[in-house]
């Protein structure tokens, strides 16, 4: 099966293709979400799932070899729930108060004098030292930050490092940062020769296969697409388009991509799907051709074939086939 034919197995996959053809994307980044947690926004716009249903098409995608998981970002999760959604408290480390202040400490360059901002820091917003009384404006010459200080509001103790605990804004419980679990979250990174494949052959085979619905509807077919048959043997076959008339009789059309000509692999299975299923009339399109052993098989197991590069030409050789009226003619 060809890399386009894998993706239009899936509609979903098909969505998304589309839409980062569309966009000029070949990167599928993560995002934090408040209410999902990590998603993928372009699945989710593109294809209009839910969350479990965007990491299955993301997981498939990879699974399909269409794109390539690359590490993107650190995610701390609850260690009881697994939620993402974790909450940050700074505590005072003598009386564990969560009334803390935090401010600023700098510097008077010239006098040497070290305080906290709200020191310096007048009424208007001007900064002055408070031991010489010098207007401090320029920083890096007059003044500079050295770092940060903490001050406890209960306690009224100093310090320089807060007490750090966690609180999952689900199930609500408690964990220091050694009781978090830290994982990562990929971006895909599609494959620059599936998205080139896709593109080229997208814009010939979607306007064909509406094209040929059209057709069908228009005549008086029920179709699907893709459609599926029970064979005989109790397995499901699946085909690009699935016909059925009035009478209950059926036809199967198989659309068959490939870069060079489809061969004889590719009509022996459409064989075998046929004698499972035993449809009325079968057909399979195969773009852009067939190769002579493959057009002998075709003939040999009673397969109409129709080949071509373009919608219309294709469409020029596939209308005798479809019957005219909802009773079918061999």
């Amino acid at each position: 099966m060809s890399v386009y034919d894998t993706i239009l197995s899936d509609k979903n996959l098909v969505k998304l293709f589309e839409h980062l053809i569309k966009k000029g994307k070949d990167v599928l980044v993560p995002e934090f979400d408040p209410k999902e947690g990590t998603t993928y926004p372009d699945v989710v716009e593109a294809c209009n799932v839910k969350q479990n249903e965007v990491l299955e098409i993301i997981n498939k995608l990879v699974a399909l070899g269409l794109g390539n998981f690359e590490y993107h970002d650190q995610i701390l999760r609850c260690p009881y729930c697994g939620a993402e959604h974790l909450k940050i408290y700074f505590y005072c480390p003598f009386c564990n108060s969560l009334q803390i202040y935090k401010e600023i400490l700098m510097e008077h360059i010239r006098d040497g004098v070290i305080g906290p901002i709200s020191k310096f820091k007048k009424s208007d917003g001007t900064l002055v030292c408070p031991s010489c009384g010098t207007k401090l404006t320029v920083e890096g010459k007059d003044y500079r930050t050295i770092g940060i200080w903490y001050r406890c509001l209960s306690c009224y103790r100093q310090f320089d490092i807060p007490k750090i605990n966690y609180q999952c804004r689900i199930c609500k419980k408690e964990m220091t940062p050694h009781g978090l679990m830290i994982t990562s979250i990929s971006k895909v990174i599609i494959k620059k020769e599936v998205l080139e494949e896709f593109a080229n052959k997208h814009f010939v085979i979607k306007p064909l296969m509406d094209d040929i619905k059209n057709e069908l509807l228009n005549i008086g077919f029920t179709i699907s697409s893709p459609g599926v048959l029970i064979g005989k043997s109790g397995i499901a076959h699946q085909f690009s388009i699935v016909a059925v008339d009035s009478t209950g009789r059926n036809i199967v059309i198989d659309l068959i991509t490939s870069k060079g000509k489809v061969g004889e692999g590719e009509i022996l299975s459409s064989f075998l799907k046929n004698a499972d299923v035993n449809p009325y009339k079968a057909i399979v399109i195969a773009i852009p051709g067939l190769t002579e052993g493959a057009r002998k098989l075709a003939t040999t197991y009673g397969i109409n074939v129709v080949s071509g590069e373009n919608p219309s030409e294709i469409m020029s050789q596939l209308k005798p086939l479809i019957p005219k009226s909802e009773k079918l003619s061999g």
